[in-house]
């Protein structure tokens, strides 16, 4: 099989609960690859707990549906367990999943799955319920320079000024400090979290980076992360303001999208870009609404304009076809490999042009658009949950990943499991 080097994945994960599990399992054209695993292992449980974890992680089996970015969406599905889960970092060889098992009483846990260890991890987040977060409430991927190794990181602040500033991290390799330690960490007096909030954060080259889509970018070295020393303080570097004509209004929760709805930023191939789509904080026709592409030119260097293109200017594109045209942009993914080409999701909205309201909602179209040579190409969306994507290159992580096609499920999907009857029935 080739490996795509691009994917864009659904972030809620398929389970055995769902309903039109054996609807997706009879889609021949994108069969269920299953996920090799030779290393399973649930930490930071208490007591009795740990054993049953582990018994969970044990019965479980990780399967992936795998599409040629663009011609469909991938998706991830956990099978052997009853649960709740969505995709919440994706960096490389390492995919992170947040989940709630059923009859659990709502109970979270991280379920950490490595390409090339081969190994799954089952680890419940840091026990600390006065903890008012700063920075994000996600957990982000970091990696120090050199690359190979990885951590996961909460970042926040905990309750009364004396402790101040830190971050929580987790990784794979056993440590003396426990599953999740603390590390003190220090912000630069310009960051006003009063206003800053954070909608994204990934890594690269070296650096951390906690993204505010209105505001800027906080970073990091990660290197400073990678110690056993819980008495040094990781210090954040600076603040990348975003460029002046994409700082925006503040935040309205009621009335317009958040701002993942109309922006992102991301790593593609050796640079920091970032896609802003107006018209969400202020009106502007249908058809003059216009994705802008930035680069960033070096953490003191600002941004450097690369790609501007209107709506009107995509209807006439190579290959929109009969896309409907009373549709909007939203939902805007960067291609990790391809500076000139993004994916915008087309949907329908709700707009009040004089109580200022809008609100993306229906994503209908995934489109894949080539800036540089004026081609685009659509899939149909179908199903609740395709607003929820992210594009990463954790296909190109799988060529020793996945069980050989002769017979995928036939030792790896737990006894009396729906979907080996499924496949039986396929069969016959």
């Amino acid at each position: 099989m080739v490996f795509p080097s691009e994917c864009v994945l659904e972030r809620r994960v398929h389970s055995d609960g769902d309903v039109d599990l054996d609807l997706d399992l009879d889609d021949t054209n994108l069969p269920l690859f299953i996920l090799k695993c030779k290393d399973r292992k649930a930490e930071g449980y208490d007591g009795d707990e740990l054993k049953i974890y582990n018994d969970r992680l044990k019965s479980m089996t990780i399967g992936v549906r795998l599409a040629v970015a663009p011609t469909a969406v991938s998706y991830l599905a956990v099978l052997g367990a009853p649960l709740f889960a969505e995709i919440v970092a994706v960096d490389n060889n390492v995919i992170v999943i947040r989940l709630r098992f059923t009859g659990d009483g709502g109970r979270m846990s991280y379920l950490i799955y490595d390409a090339v260890a081969l190994s799954l991890r089952l680890v419940p987040p840091p026990e600390n319920p006065s903890w008012i977060y700063t920075l994000s409430t996600n957990v982000s991927i970091v990696r120090p320079r050199q690359g190979g190794v990885y951590a996961l990181a909460l970042t926040g602040r905990l309750a009364g000024v004396d402790e101040g500033d830190s971050l929580y991290l987790w990784r794979p390799s056993s440590s003396s400090l426990g599953p999740w330690f603390k590390k003190q960490c220090s912000f630069p007096d310009l960051i006003d979290w009063s206003v800053n909030e954070t909608d994204m954060e990934f890594s690269f080259s070296g650096h951390a980076y906690w993204v505010d889509l209105l505001c800027g970018v906080s970073y990091c070295r990660c290197d400073a992360l990678f110690d056993d020393d819980n008495t040094s303080v990781a210090k954040f570097g600076g603040f990348i303001p975003l460029p002046p004509e994409a700082r925006s209004y503040p935040r309205n929760h009621e009335w317009v999208s958040q701002p993942v709805a109309y922006r992102t930023m991301g790593v593609v191939r050796d640079s920091i870009r970032f896609i802003s789509i107006d018209g969400f904080q202020d009106y502007v026709k249908l058809k003059n609404r216009t994705v802008t592409v930035w680069k960033l030119l070096g953490h003191d260097k600002g941004w450097e304009k690369e790609h501007e293109l209107s709506l009107k200017t995509l209807w006439g594109f190579k290959g929109f076809g009969d896309v409907p045209k009373d549709l909007t942009p939203m939902f805007p993914h960067l291609r990790t490999d391809d500076p000139d080409v993004v994916y915008l999701l087309l949907g329908q909205y709700r707009e009040d042009r004089f109580d200022w309201k809008f609100i993306a909602s229906h994503p209908r179209y995934l489109l894949t658009v080539d800036m540089r040579n004026k081609i685009v190409t659509s899939v149909p969306l179908v199903g609740l949950f395709r607003d929820r994507l992210l594009s990463c290159r954790f296909s190109k992580s799988l060529c020793k990943a996945l069980v050989p096609r002769n017979d995928p499920l036939k030792k790896q999907v737990p006894r009396n499991d729906p979907v080996k009857k499924q496949l039986k029935r396929r069969r016959c």
